[in-house]
Order: C-alpha cells, then sequence, then structure tokens
C-alpha cells in the first residue's frame, strides 16, 4: 500500500499546484462568514478529489488484463500524457502571448466572496470533479492505484491518503487561517495576487511534468 502511495505523490503534487482552486480558496475567506466558507470549501474539495481518484481506480479495475497488467490502463496512461504535454505546450504558448497584459480575475471568481458556506462547497465540487486538468489528474491517479491491485477496503484508504495530499495546499491555507487569521491574512492576499498572475504558466509547467509521468509509466506496463 505505501509502495502506491508513493506512486501517486506526482499526481498529488499536480493537483495540489493547481491554482485555481488555492485562488478560490483564498477568495472564500473574503466571504461574509470565511471561516466557515474555507471549511467547507476545504472538506468539499477534499470529498471530491478522494472520490474521482477512486471511481477511476475501480473502473480500471473492470478493464480487461493482458501478460499479468492491464494493457489497456497502460495504453490510456500513454494517451492522457500525450494529452497533457500537449495542453502545456497551449497554456505556454498562450502565457507568452499575453504576459504583458495586466491579469484579471474572471467574473464568476471575482464573485466568489459573496458566497456562503454551502455556496463554497459546491464551488469546490465544481472545481474539482468538471475541471479537465483537475480530473485528468485523479484518472492518472485512479490508474494508478487499479495497477496496485489492492482490495476495496485498501483501494479506498488509498484513495483517502492522496487525497490528502493532493489538498494540503487547500488544507494548509484555511488551517492557517482559522489559526491566526490576523497574521496571516496580509500573506495569503499576496499569494493570491501571486497565483492570479501566473497561473497559466504553473499549469503549463505542471501539466507538462504530470505527462510525461503518465508516458513513462505507460510505456513501462505495456
Amino acid at each position: 500500500m505505501l509502495d502506491v502511495v508513493g506512486d501517486l505523490i506526482p499526481f498529488a503534487v499536480g493537483v495540489a499546484l493547481s491554482p485555481l482552486p488555492l485562488i478560490a480558496v483564498l477568495l472564500v475567506l473574503g466571504s461574509s462568514s470565511p471561516r466557515e466558507a474555507s471549511a467547507f470549501f476545504m472538506v468539499g474539495r477534499y470529498v471530491t478529489v478522494a472520490a474521482v481518484a477512486l471511481l477511476a481506480a475501480f473502473a480500471a479495475g473492470l478493464l480487461p488484463e493482458q501478460g499479468g497488467t492491464s494493457f489497456v490502463g497502460a495504453v490510456l496512461r500513454i494517451v492522457l500524457g500525450a494529452v497533457l504535454i500537449g495542453w502545456a505546450v497551449h497554456k505556454t504558448v498562450h502565457w507568452a502571448g499575453g504576459r504583458d497584459q495586466e491579469p484579471e480575475l474572471p467574473g464568476w471568481m471575482a464573485s466568489i466572496q459573496g458566497t456562503t458556506p454551502p455556496g463554497a462547497a459546491r464551488l469546490a465540487i465544481i472545481l474539482s470533479a468538471v475541471n479537465v486538468k483537475e480530473v485528468a489528474f485523479g484518472v492518472g491517479a485512479g490508474l494508478t492505484i487499479a495497477a496496485g491491485r489492492p482490495g476495496p477496503g485498501a483501494a479506498v484508504v488509498v484513495a483517502l491518503c492522496y487525497a490528502v495530499l493532493a489538498c494540503v495546499g487547500v488544507i494548509a491555507v484555511v488551517v492557517c487561517y482559522l489559526v491566526a487569521a490576523d497574521r496571516v491574512g496580509p500573506a495569503l492576499e499576496r499569494v493570491r495576487d501571486w497565483l492570479v498572475a501566473n497561473n497559466k504558466i504553473i499549469i503549463a509547467g505542471v501539466l507538462l511534468v504530470i505527462g510525461a509521468i503518465l508516458i513513462g509509466e505507460g510505456l513501462r506496463a505495456l
């Protein structure tokens, strides 16, 4: 089980470095109920990230096996890795073409500061389950869990451990705010502004690294 968790670290890092959820939770801290809303956001994200990886693992376990390993799963990793690398190139080109422009928040993000705690939970679920990049990382994690052939109970435990690692950024922000809001508030605002300004290149770097890892794992599994 520990070996499988170790193999999941690159995917967890990719999810943890995804800037949109971090920007969102930092904006949630500006709502009228920042403590409750941020806690709801954290729980919603954790549960959804774990569920995506677990569903992908159970689905991958149903794939036909060839030579003791899932041939279809290996091909899926290669295809997914190639898609992520292509996406990274697109993001880099887009960033290079617009880096002289002043970054600004989309309208839907700017409205987050007026959200309620249930609204924050819904936002976390959407960002984790509908965002294609997030789902791609979750599918990669699920394929890795399935490749380890754990039982159902062990798969749940591994998925929960993966979700802790994947959500560590959001968890750290919320915990720091709950413990010392006055001291960390200004620093969190600076982090938010930096993420807004550099989110495209951060996403590109994460996609490139995870894409290369997926292709390498897929080729080894063939």
